[in-house]
């Protein structure tokens, strides 16, 4: 695809993130989409003057954190984040909609009502680990390939009989709309990489490169196929 021009008003992003008891490092991605905001490329600018020419491709960018109350809630390990909506109160026409791992056979149903909702009018959702289990108890993903946890792929098989789950690093789905998409991701390290692979083919190729760059995330060794088994893993049968 051509590369991205930079735009004379940059268009304003809004990402939801969902947080209700899910893997902190799933949602380790997310910071690749912070650090090619205007905020964070500004900020870079300040201290990196020869940064500056990114800035043009830049998006300002609102985040929306999204759980069941406003209240701190719980993520990995023993952390309490402030959510800023609830699932009653987030919009459901957002730009990117990520959602983490959490024990999956315990998710609200109001979760659920919000994704049925989110993915008739959210241009692109990532899911990582068991985040893509969650969005299939939604039944958003029935018909359509997608992967987990690779450790818990034949477990998705029988509670999601309608999904095609595969073995991959991540796997890239039409949604429900013209233009929409469903990206779905294994563990956390693959669900940095599908973010970066995500944001390479959305977003100026520079930018993303600095944005990898400065949190020091593979920028060459992406690769969307598993290339070694799971190793085996001392004490277990």
């Amino acid at each position: 695809m051509a590369e991205p021009t930079p735009q004379t008003t940059p268009t304003p992003l809004r990402i939801g993130v969902f947080y209700e008891k899910t893997q902190m490092t799933d949602l380790a991605g997310l910071d690749i989409l912070g650090n090619i905001s205007t905020e964070i490329v500004t900020m870079v600018t300040t201290l990196l003057p020869a940064y500056a020419p990114l800035l043009p491709f830049s998006h300002p960018t609102t985040f929306l954190y999204i759980a069941s109350t406003l209240s701190p809630t719980w993520c990995t390990p023993s952390m309490n984040i402030v959510p800023t909506h609830t699932y009653a109160t987030a919009p459901t026409d957002l730009d990117i909609l990520l959602l983490g791992g959490p024990d999956p056979m315990n998710v609200p149903e109001e979760s659920l009502e919000y994704l049925r909702k989110a993915a008739k009018e959210t241009k692109t959702i990532l899911t990582t680990c068991t985040g893509g289990m969650w969005l299939a108890r939604s039944g958003v993903l029935d018909g359509k390939k997608a992967t987990t946890n690779r450790m818990l792929v034949e477990s998705a098989r029988g509670a999601f009989p309608k999904v095609e789950w595969v073995e991959q690093r991540w796997v890239v789905e039409k949604g429900e709309f013209e233009g929409a998409e469903i990206w779905t991701a294994g563990g956390a390290g693959c669900g940095i990489d599908m973010t970066a692979e995500y944001a390479f083919r959305n977003f100026d190729r520079g930018l993303v490169l600095s944005a990898l760059v400065g949190l020091d995330f593979d920028v060459k060794g992406r690769g969307q196929f598993y290339t070694e088994p799971i190793p085996e893993i001392p004490g277990l049968k």
